[in-house]
């Protein structure tokens, strides 16, 4: 049996007749087992994405494998998956048990102590073997999701497919479903692809993820990988809480270094941390997170000159909103300690090794680091 689960190549998909794309060229590939996210912002494709992997939307162009079987032209109910939608998209007529019963009743052959047996051992794993006589009215949004989840596990498919599941939900609830939906993943051994515009649901509950815009993927990585090495700009910007701060620099080689003029201050950079061959010219944009800047009573090596605005409480830490120049915003993750006042000027200290440097034309990260073999590729 092939490792690879599913595998999109060459993927396009238009509705007008190849005049536009909501997917170009599309490459992705996901091994049994995994669970994937397919995660950016509304009209990036992830959930066009979806629909041709689970047989709604026909691609334009392009092939779609699951193991060595090719399923462009093979029904939904054939492809041997699961799916869960935002709505839900429960039977209101028919009660928790007949909503879970409803695909099993759709196959030839099943008689009903078989139907019964596997309703309750599903709705015994999801936790809502008591609500299976009540009707979906009666039944709040988490309990209604879970009820979902236990007609898309029936069938026992080989892929979950799960597509804003958790849009619906309450912070707390979200949270709690969110646990119980990786957990059963791994439990059940399924595959499953997750598609969300919320990078910290995508972040906490799977092991990949295809980071998309206008119908490409930009990167395909680990989240710790998308967190630290952002491939390039939109990446870096969409990724992380709080996000990633950028600072517009004039790149120069003195030496074994080279050194970053900025509007509030110089930073200084090895040159080993630079692949040359991905800068246009000097002009980049440094992407530095909150947590690698630091308060520091004076001017040290590696210092930026700001100036506090105001501080937001996050529990164990402050965040600092500052700026620089007329409007320029830097945040800053600071201990509770901080002694700071608004309105006064600070300077933070740099962790020179957690530095991203984006080539300013391109928008490519020109940083040194080990590159991660993964399955997916923008066309």
């Amino acid at each position: 049996m092939s490792d690879m689960m599913i595998r999109m190549q060459n993927i396009s998909k238009s509705y007008d007749g190849e005049k536009t794309f909501v997917i170009r060229n599309l490459n992705l590939e996901i091994e049994r087992g995994e669970f994937v996210a397919l995660l950016g912002p509304s009209g990036c494709g992830k959930s066009t994405t979806l629909m041709m992997l689970c047989g709604l939307y026909r691609p334009t162009s392009g092939r779609i494998y699951f193991g060595d079987r090719l399923v462009n032209d093979v029904a939904p109910k054939n492809r041997n998956i699961g799916m869960v939608f935002q709505s839900y998209a429960l039977y209101p007529n028919l009660s928790v048990y007949e909503n879970i019963a409803f695909p099993l009743r759709q196959v030839k052959g099943v008689d009903k102590k078989t139907i019964d047996r596997k309703v309750r051992e599903v709705a015994e794993i999801v936790k809502i073997e008591a609500f299976l006589e009540r009707m979906p009215a009666q039944l709040s949004g988490g309990q209604q999701q879970r009820v979902a989840m236990s007609r898309a596990l029936v069938k026992k498919p080989e892929i979950l497919m799960l597509d804003e599941p958790m849009s619906n939900l309450d912070a707390r609830l979200k949270l709690e479903i969110r646990d119980e939906i990786k957990k059963l993943q791994g439990e059940l051994g399924l595959t499953a692809i997750i598609v969300t515009h919320d990078q910290e649901e995508a972040m906490a509950i799977s092991g990949k993820i295809a980071v998309m815009e206008k119908g490409v993927i930009q990167q395909y990585a680990k989240p710790d990988e998308l967190y630290e090495h952002p491939k390039n700009l939109f990446v870096a910007s969409f990724i992380g809480t709080p996000p990633m701060n950028f600072i517009d620099g004039i790149l120069e080689r003195q030496g074994e270094e080279y050194v970053c003029r900025t509007p509030c201050g110089t930073l200084r950079i090895p040159a080993q941390s630079i692949l040359e061959q991905g800068l246009k010219g000097s002009k980049v944009v440094l992407g530095i997170r909150p947590h690698n800047l630091h308060l520091v009573g004076g001017d040290t090596e590696n210092c930026l000159g700001l100036r506090l605005d105001y501080v937001e409480h996050l529990g164990k830490d402050l965040l600092l909103k500052c700026h620089y120049g007329e409007e320029e915003g830097v945040r800053v993750l600071s201990g509770l300690s901080a002694g700071v006042h608004l309105r006064e000027a600070v300077t933070v200290q740099v962790d020179s090794g957690s530095i991203n440097v984006f080539d300013k034309e391109s928008g490519e990260n020109v940083t040194r680091f080990e590159e991660v073999t993964s399955h997916g590729t923008e066309g």
